[in-house]
């Protein structure tokens, strides 16, 4: 681990108690923690999906920040699209010392993978198949669930920057108790039926890098996030950015590394019918 990462926790930690009344997990989010999968899971393939058409000028205009979700799962279709186009591979160059590296569709400081996705999926509780599951059209290879294209509820992994993108498990159950308790608007919890998280990554930056640099990897979330709003709405999904929500309780969530930080998290749900 880098020697400037136990500093940098310490920073996050001491800001992230100036919102939790000075107090670690101040509701005991970390009580209800969906156990983490076993050896074994099999990830979730994401199709090979690409947004529709859009007018650039149109999204940017029509671009909300939405706290309404429909009923129904999200599309495994649209989260697919979703990430492979906000946080995706753009494209791959070569390197001075001949080595291959993917750039992702977010533009990040000195083209490094600055940024981790996960995705916590729960539910809208839908008739007939378990909450808060995300729909797709007879999904091979995934994990075991309540019936065949249905993503169980519990916490991802998003691999991107692989030739054959996936959702890998890392928590199996429902998140909603210990969103509940996590965000400052439990409310939410009950909302949206996904949550993408982005997790600033040290470890793969301050070896280039000094200290400081752990201020750009929040810019560079936030241009990603910017990224996560443009395809919601090019999609014709609600969306929302959340800041509001404990530091340590999430990086428990995620199951983080130390040197792996919560940056920003975007709830994301079906469109409200009607």
């Amino acid at each position: 681990m880098h020697p400037d990462v136990p500093r940098l926790r310490e920073l996050h930690h001491e800001l992230n108690r100036t919102a939790t009344g000075g107090v670690d997990d101040p509701r005991g989010a970390r009580e209800v923690l969906p156990p983490l999968v076993g050896s074994g899971s099999s990830p979730v393939p994401l199709p090979d999906t690409a947004l529709p058409a859009a007018h650039l000028g149109e999204v940017l205009a029509a671009r909300r920040s939405s706290y309404r979700y429909g009923a129904a799962p999200v599309a495994l279709d649209d989260l697919a699209a979703l990430l492979r186009a906000a946080l995706g591979v753009q494209r791959t160059v070569r390197l001075p010392d001949g080595q291959a590296r993917a750039l992702s569709v977010a533009p990040s400081a000195g083209g490094l993978p600055s940024l981790a996705a996960y995705v916590v999926v729960r539910g809208p509780g839908v008739a007939g198949s378990s909450p808060g599951v995300v729909r797709g059209p007879g999904v091979a290879g995934s994990s075991p669930g309540p019936e065949p294209g249905l993503v169980p509820d519990g916490v991802y992994r998003a691999e991107l920057r692989t030739e054959a993108p996936s959702l890998v498990p890392v928590r199996v159950g429902d998140a909603t108790p210990f969103l509940a308790r996590a965000l400052d608007q439990p409310e939410l919890a009950e909302r949206a039926g996904v949550v993408v998280a982005l997790v600033a990554r040290l470890d793969t930056t301050l070896g280039r890098y000094p200290a400081r640099h752990y201020r750009t990897l929040h810019l560079d979330a936030g241009v990603a996030l910017g990224h996560l709003y443009l395809a919601t709405t090019a999609l014709g999904l609600p969306g929302v950015a959340v800041m509001g929500y404990d530091d340590t309780a999430f990086d428990a969530l995620l199951d983080l590394p130390e040197d792996q930080l919560t940056a920003v998290l975007f709830a994301v749900g079906s469109p409200v019918e009607g």
